[in-house]
């Protein structure tokens, strides 16, 4: 945490530390203070804001592509239901 002279906290947050605060930031897992710097910083700075928006867009992606694997698609249900299909209607010897 920065500390200005005084040994007040200082309100400001470097471009780096937004960087390793980001994930921590997005899921909420930062205290009020912290939290508010990194607002403040992102608020004044494009590159940072930009930054995080870019992680936000990646983890929404990720968490589409996780629920689509779990479902099968159509296609693969409709193989699955001609494959039992088949079974069942084959003759068994």
């Amino acid at each position: 945490m920065a500390q200005e002279e005084s040994g007040q906290t200082s309100l400001e947050i470097t471009c780096q530390e937004v960087a390793q605060w980001a994930s921590a930031y997005l899921d909420e897992h930062v205290g009020d203070e912290r939290k508010c710097q990194i607002v403040l910083h992102l608020a004044i700075c494009a590159g940072c804001e930009t930054y995080v928006k870019q992680i936000v867009t990646v983890r929404d992606t990720v968490r589409l592509l996780a629920k689509s694997e779990e479902q099968p698609s159509d296609s693969h249900r409709l193989r699955q239901a001609f494959v039992a299909w088949v079974r069942r209607s084959i003759p068994k010897s």
